[in-house]
């Protein structure tokens, strides 16, 4: 019994990690939720041979928890498990903002607990399951606990990356950052592309090649290299003009060119632009 998973939530993560793991042979034998009609169908997605349960049943099936449920969850999740007699075994948690004293009820019952965190954004099970694979996973634990983190990264074919406790912050943010932020990006630029009369598929479709060679050259090169367009030539009036058309956008789409824009000029300037260049374009976004 000490080598059964558990898995509590039935979010889009917990279905496409416990789907993986069953598909790879980890010994999934339960998933667990406060609705039993949300567990029937996750368990039914994961595999066959996975017992749809409450999170009562679970001390008495698995030694190893994997707890995939929204970050403010946590903490009523550890103290339900524990309350139904979860003690000892290994207990990890998907969240990628809080360390393993999100599972305090559980470690004070001496279970060892841990942060495996996928980095990958997770819209649905299906999509879940084809992206999954092959992704970097933020592990922040130690001991047992450290060891079955790599042990679920290793099977589904990813890649861990050791992180300490006091770190987790700006790793998360910085996760936010690539994902979370690039979607509120994209709509501004959506946005833009409406208002010059490029509407809903039309600007996804002509956006796409661009955004997706922008990432790729970003990666594969490095931001300074990648950086082309106005600030890094220097060509206020562009910048200008840029900053005219916003006034007529919603204020939270003016203030995110600006903010992005200042960040541009911190990178174009390790490309060499400087001085009155600089200064031009820094008194073009101040409008």
């Amino acid at each position: 019994m000490t080598t059964s998973i558990g898995i509590v939530g039935t979010g889009p993560v917990a279905q496409a990690l416990g789907c993986l793991l069953c598909r790879r042979g980890a010994p999934v034998v339960a998933v667990a939720s406060r609705d039993r009609s949300r567990a029937e169908a996750a368990a039914a997605f994961m595999g066959r041979g996975v017992q749809a349960v409450g999170y009562g049943d679970l001390p008495g099936l698995a030694g190893r928890i994997l707890v995939a449920v929204a970050d403010q969850g946590l903490g009523l999740v550890a103290e339900a498990l524990a309350a139904a007699g979860l003690s000892g075994g290994v207990a990890l948690h998907t969240c990628g903002a809080r360390g393993p004293d999100a599972l305090a009820a559980l470690a004070a019952r001496g279970t060892e607990c841990g942060v495996v965190h996928p980095l990958q954004t997770v819209m649905t099970r299906e999509q879940g399951v084809a992206s999954l694979s092959g992704v970097t996973f933020g592990v922040c634990a130690g001991g047992g606990a450290k060891q079955w983190a790599n042990e679920i990264v290793v099977t589904v074919g990813g890649h861990a990356l050791a992180l300490d406790v006091d770190r987790l912050p700006a790793y998360h943010a910085g996760a936010v950052m690539a994902s979370n932020a690039l979607v509120g990006v994209l709509d501004a630029a959506l946005a833009m592309m409406a208002r010059a009369g490029v509407e809903g598929p039309d600007a996804a479709r002509a956006l796409g090649p661009l955004v997706h060679t922008t990432v790729e050259n970003t990666l594969a090169n490095g931001p300074v290299a990648a950086l082309t367009g106005p600030v890094v030539r220097g060509d206020a009036a562009t910048v200008a003009a840029h900053v005219a058309v916003l006034r007529d956008m919603p204020p939270t789409v003016g203030a995110l060119y600006t903010a992005a824009a200042r960040r541009l000029i911190d990178i174009a300037s390790a490309r060499g632009l400087a001085g009155a260049g600089r200064r031009a374009v820094e008194l073009a976004l101040e409008g």
